[in-house]
């Protein structure tokens, strides 16, 4: 092992308190014989200890540090979502905690809790972040909660609010010639799948949604389709889901309304590779599951079978129905998969063991 090698396995021997409690504290007090850069990621990892000794001495020598290291390390690639959450918490120069709200991998939590305490900069820069505001609501709200709120950030959640979350008239579907040919049905009979979903029968506070999108995009375009989104009703997400584009069901298959996640997978356009991924999703709810399960289209594609399968929040009854179709091998995995209920581990292991028997 070379000499680098050597020294980056003690520093992650440190980071990971796998040295000696000597080691630790002299660390934390930043005397170790390593730059401050490469102590940075260290004294931010004993932050976040419930050991007060090494935490506080971090601290200390943290605050002592020059704010461009911070600056660098926050804006390169290796700052991690959970050292900047512990960053927000712990320091108070505003150029920091400016660096982490603007930060591409910034938590949601972290977010919230900066728009509820930062100053006024921090402030803007929250309120001037569409998508992520969008995409979590509670940024809002938390945003409102700050006590030192200026008054342009007040005019500003005002135009906000107006602009994305202002009520909706009452929404008619529409459907050209040109979009039903190319979703291979009628007009009529678009109308008639449009008039399942019984949008006459919402709530008031059921005609707006939220998205819950695992990741943030980060192209131009998806941004925009993003916001395009946000401004949306339910009703007219559904027309989306039903005649849009990929993109689009992409991100409206994360909406918190159960009837426009089913528009998404009823969709006329949506492909057999989309519900291969939906049906591998661990987060996707059970009627969805099930609804792509019972369709026949659907599980005669076996990558579909096996990721429904897979899947921990697949109705029992769906995955019992299916595991017959599963491969030696894949029963086997299935036996060994520690997520999926222990009615169909069983299942899969004694049809595995009369297929191997056979």
């Amino acid at each position: 092992m070379s000499e680098v090698d050597k020294a980056k396995k003690l520093l992650e021997d440190i980071k990971e308190k796998k040295v000696p409690r000597e080691v630790q504290i002299l660390a934390a007090k930043g005397t170790l014989p390593f730059s401050q850069e490469e102590l940075l990621p260290i004294l931010v990892s004993y932050l976040a200890l419930e050991d007060s000794e090494l935490s506080s001495l971090s601290k200390k020598t943290l605050l002592e540090y020059p704010k461009h290291i911070f600056l660098e390390y926050i804006k390169g690639e290796k700052c991690t979502s959970e050292e900047l959450d512990v960053m927000a918490y712990t320091m108070e120069d505003e150029d920091i905690l400016i660096a982490i709200a603007q930060a591409k991998n910034v938590k949601d939590s972290t977010l919230i809790f900066l728009a509820k305490n930062g100053g006024e900069k921090i402030q803007e820069i929250i309120i001037t972040n569409q998508s992520r505001i969008l995409s979590n609501p509670k940024i809002l709200e938390s945003l409102e909660e700050n006590l030192n709120l200026s008054s342009f950030i007040q005019r500003k959640i005002i135009e906000f609010k107006e602009e994305f979350f202002a009520e909706k008239k009452k929404f008619v579907p529409q459907i050209t010639e040109e979009e039903a040919k190319e979703m291979g049905i009628t007009e009529q009979e678009y109308m008639d799948l449009f008039e399942s979903f019984h949008i006459e029968n919402l709530a008031e506070d059921q005609l707006f949604s939220s998205i819950n999108l695992p990741a943030q995009p980060q192209e131009e375009e998806q941004v925009a389709l993003l916001v395009q989104i946000f401004k949306m009703s339910v009703p007219e997400k559904i027309q989306l889901a039903l005649k849009g584009s990929q993109e689009a069901r992409g991100i409206l298959i994360c909406d918190s309304s159960k009837l426009v996640r089913e528009a998404v997978v009823k969709s006329p356009k949506i492909t057999d590779q989309e519900i291969c991924n939906i049906a591998s999703n661990r987060s996707m709810d059970e009627e969805i599951l099930r609804f792509i399960g019972s369709n026949r289209k659907w599980i005669r594609k076996y990558p579909i079978i096996k990721n429904l399968c897979f899947n921990p929040k697949t109705p029992i009854g769906i995955s019992l129905g299916l595991i017959n179709r599963l491969t030696k091998r894949d029963l086997r995995d299935l036996a060994n998969e520690k997520n999926v209920s222990d009615t169909v581990r069983k299942a899969a292991l004694n049809l595995y063991k009369l297929r191997i028997k056979g």
